[in-house]
C-alpha cells in the first residue's frame, strides 16, 4: 500500500512540475518573446534549478532521520515558491525593460545574459525544491539490493506524470483558466503530494492530521498568495515593445489609457485587441503587436494583396486567392474588395478568428464559397490541399519567432509554389527594417531558387523609403513586366478603392537597387534560408537587439509609430 502510495505521489509531483514549467515558460515568453534564444535560456535555468537541487537533496538525504517527511516539505515549498516565481514574472518586466533602456545600443550579449539572469533567478527557488525531492525519497526507499528496481518505477511514473501534466497544461489549464489558474492547480497537486509523502514516511493519512499540520500554512499561503496576485491584463511590457516605448513608465501611461476589447489565452498565445484614446485598435499576439487598424500600417496589409492581385491575367472574379495569416482581416479584405471570386485564409490560432472581427465588421457575414477562414498550420494544410491559386500572399510574424521562422524558407515557397496555378504569382512579406543588406539578398536569393522569376518592390512611409519590402515570384515569366504592374496599381489607387489616404502611387514602388540586389544574390557564398538553418530567425533577433534601444529608435523613431 505504502509503495504504491509513494508511487502515486511522485507522479502527482512530475505532473505538477511540467504545470509549472510551462505556465512559467508562457509568461515568460511573454516578457522575452518566443524566439529560441529565450526558449533556450529559459529551458536552461529550469533545469539548473533542478540539478543544484538534486545535489542538495544528497546532502540533506544523509542528513536527515525522515528524508519522506522532508521530501514532503520539499514539495510545499514547490508550491511556495511558485509564488515568488510568478511574482517575478510579473514585476520584472518593467526593471528588465528599463535596464535595457539605460545601457542603450551594442548590448546584445548584455541582453542574453540579463535574459539567462531573470530565467534563472525566477526559476531557482521552486525548481531547486523539485530537484531535492528524488534524493530525499530514493534515501528513504532504497535501502537494499533493489535500488535500480524502485529507481526506476519511480523514473517511470515521475515521468508518465510530466507527459500527463504537458498535455493537461496545454490542451485544458492554460486555455481555460490561463497561466494564473494553471498555477493554481500545480500548487494543489503539489500539496497532494505532500500529503502523500507524509503518510508513506509513517504519520497518519488523514485529511483532519494534514490540515492541523504546519506544512499545510505553507500550502494555504502559497495559495492565496497566487490568488491575490493580479491576473494581467492589456498587452503585455516585453521585449517586442522597444519599438514603441522608451520606459516602462511611458508603457504604463499608455497602458493605462486603452481599453481592452478582447483577451483569450490559448493553446497557442494570449491573444488581445486594444483599443487607444483615439479609437485605433491593436492586435497583440503573444508578446507582438501583430497588426492594428492605422492607415500606415494598413498601406502594408493592403499591398500584400494588391501587388500580386495587379501582377496576375486572370480576371478577378474568376481569380482565386490564398493567405497566410488572417491577423486583422486586411489583407483577405483587399482581395475580396477587388473582387477575386475566391479568397482562402489559413491561420493557425483559432483565438485570432473572434479578434479580427474588431477590425472586420462583414467577416462572419461574407460568403464562405467567396471567403473562407481554415484553422490549421498553413504549411501543413499547403502540403495537403489540391486547390490552386492565382495568388498566394504570406504575411506571417516577425520571422525571430520560432513557430513562424519556417514560413521564410526555401521549403515553404516551394510548398506555396505547388499549390499556384500556371501564370500565378507568391508574396512574401519582408520587415525590412530589422534586415541588413546580406539578409535581403539572401531571401532573394532563397525565392530566386523556386521561382523563374522575382520582383521586389518598396513599401515607403514618407521619408521612410524601403521600409518594407514585398518579394513576388512568379510561375512564369510571361506575365505582365513590373512596369505594367506599376502602371496597373497607380490606376487602381487613383480609384480609391482602398478607402485609405496614406495609400498613394508613391507607397508602393519597384525597389531601385534591384539590380544590384540581384547581382549580389548571383554570389557562391550567398546562404539560403531553408529549414535545416533559418538563418533569418537569428539574424533578425540580432538585428533587433542593435536597433531597438538606440536613442532615435521607437516612441516616434519607428515607422511603426508613425
Amino acid at each position: 500500500m505504502r509503495s504504491r502510495l509513494l508511487l502515486i505521489a511522485y507522479s502527482l509531483s512530475g505532473l505538477a512540475a511540467l504545470v509549472y514549467e510551462l505556465g512559467w515558460m508562457r509568461e515568460l515568453s511573454a516578457m522575452l518573446g518566443a524566439t529560441a534564444y529565450a526558449s533556450g535560456t529559459m529551458l536552461g535555468a529550469y533545469m539548473a534549478g533542478l540539478g543544484l537541487g538534486g545535489l542538495a537533496g544528497l546532502f540533506l538525504a544523509a542528513k536527515l532521520r525522515r528524508p519522506l517527511v522532508g521530501a514532503s516539505w520539499a514539495e510545499l515549498a514547490v508550491a511556495a515558491l511558485s509564488v515568488v516565481a510568478f511574482a517575478g514574472i510579473r514585476f520584472l518586466p518593467p526593471a528588465y525593460f528599463d535596464w535595457m533602456r539605460r545601457v542603450g545600443t551594442g548590448t546584445a550579449a548584455h541582453f542574453l545574459t540579463l535574459q539567462f539572469g531573470i530565467c534563472f533567478s525566477v526559476m531557482l527557488l521552486p525548481t531547486f525544491a523539485m530537484g531535492t525531492t528524488y534524493p530525499l525519497i530514493m534515501r528513504a526507499v532504497c535501502r537494499d539490493n533493489r535500488v535500480g528496481s524502485l529507481a526506476g518505477k519511480l523514473y517511470a511514473v515521475n515521468t508518465a506524470g510530466a507527459i500527463i501534466g504537458s498535455l493537461l497544461a496545454t490542451f485544458a489549464f492554460l486555455p481555460t483558466v490561463g497561466v494564473k489558474g494553471s498555477l493554481v492547480i500545480a500548487a494543489v497537486l503539489s500539496v497532494l503530494a505532500a500529503w502523500l509523502l507524509r503518510a508513506v514516511s509513517g504519520q497518519e493519512l488523514s485529511c483532519t492530521a494534514f490540515v492541523k499540520s504546519p506544512q499545510v500554512l505553507a500550502a494555504l499561503g502559497a495559495l492565496t498568495a497566487i490568488a491575490l496576485i493580479p491576473a494581467r491584463t492589456g498587452s503585455p511590457l516585453g521585449l517586442g515593445q522597444a519599438f514603441y516605448y522608451h520606459s516602462s513608465q511611458a508603457f504604463d501611461e499608455k497602458a493605462g489609457q486603452r481599453r481592452t476589447l478582447f483577451d483569450r489565452e490559448g493553446i497557442y498565445s494570449r491573444v488581445q485587441v486594444t483599443q487607444n484614446p483615439d479609437g485605433s485598435r491593436t492586435l497583440s499576439n503573444g508578446a507582438l503587436d501583430e497588426g492594428t487598424d492605422n492607415d500606415y500600417d494598413r498601406v502594408t496589409t493592403t499591398m500584400i494583396a494588391a501587388v500580386p492581385a495587379e501582377s496576375v491575367q486572370t480576371s478577378p472574379a474568376a481569380a482565386s486567392a490564398m493567405v497566410v495569416g488572417l491577423g486583422t482581416g486586411y489583407t483577405s479584405q483587399t482581395y475580396r474588395r477587388l473582387g477575386f471570386g475566391r479568397v482562402v485564409t489559413v491561420e493557425i490560432n483559432p483565438d485570432v478568428l473572434p479578434a479580427s472581427d474588431y477590425f472586420l465588421d462583414d467577416r462572419g457575414a461574407a460568403d464562405p464559397a467567396s471567403w473562407q477562414v481554415i484553422v490549421d498550420d498553413a504549411r501543413a494544410w499547403l502540403l495537403t490541399s489540391t486547390e490552386r491559386f492565382d495568388c498566394i500572399s504570406s504575411e506571417p510574424s516577425w520571422p525571430w519567432s520560432s513557430g513562424v521562422a519556417a514560413l521564410f524558407t526555401r521549403e515553404f515557397m516551394t510548398a506555396a509554389a505547388s499549390r499556384l496555378k500556371p501564370g500565378g504569382v507568391y508574396c512574401q512579406w519582408l520587415p525590412n527594417y530589422l534586415l541588413e543588406g546580406p539578409d535581403v539578398t539572401m531571401m532573394y536569393k532563397t525565392m530566386a531558387t523556386v521561382f523563374p522569376r522575382v520582383d521586389v518592390w518598396s513599401i515607403n512611409f514618407g521619408n521612410a523609403t524601403s521600409a518594407e519590402l514585398l518579394l513576388v515570384g512568379h510561375t512564369s515569366d510571361q506575365g505582365f513586366v513590373q512596369s505594367a504592374v506599376k502602371e496597373r496599381l497607380d490606376e487602381l489607387i487613383a480609384t480609391d478603392v482602398f478607402d485609405n489616404s496614406q495609400i498613394t502611387t508613391a507607397s508602393i514602388t519597384p525597389l531601385d537597387a534591384v539590380d544590384d540586389l540581384r547581382a549580389a544574390a548571383a554570389a557562391a557564398d550567398v546562404p539560403l534560408n531553408v529549414d535545416d538553418h533559418s538563418t533569418l530567425e537569428y539574424r533578425v533577433f540580432w538585428n533587433y537587439l542593435n536597433r531597438a534601444f538606440l536613442p532615435s529608435w521607437g516612441s516616434g523613431g519607428s515607422v511603426l509609430t508613425q
